[in-house]
């Protein structure tokens, strides 16, 4: 968590969401994605994984609102990753 806080990059931040995973703390993961974001909101690999998440929980709606939400963001680094994500979601 200090890490994060102090020097947010993009591997701390998938490594911490990977740890996360496998102690099945959910609501953790969100919010670490939602930092994640926040840091970077044009890294179309973090939205995809944040959706795909959400998917695997079966959690259908916030996945289609995750996409909603990063194919409005203004610049986007890969958006065929994020659109070709959206369209086999």
């Amino acid at each position: 968590g200090n890490a994060i806080g102090k020097a947010p990059r993009e591997k701390i931040f998938n490594k911490y969401i990977e740890m996360e995973l496998q102690l099945r703390n959910v609501d953790r993961c969100r919010k670490l994605y939602e930092r994640y974001l926040e840091w970077s909101p044009e890294n179309c690999y973090a939205w995809c994984k944040y959706a795909e998440m959400e998917t695997c929980l079966t959690e259908t709606e916030r996945a289609r609102a995750i996409f909603e939400l990063a194919i409005s963001q203004p610049a986007l680094d890969m958006p065929e990753l994020l659109w070709k994500a959206y369209i086999d979601f």
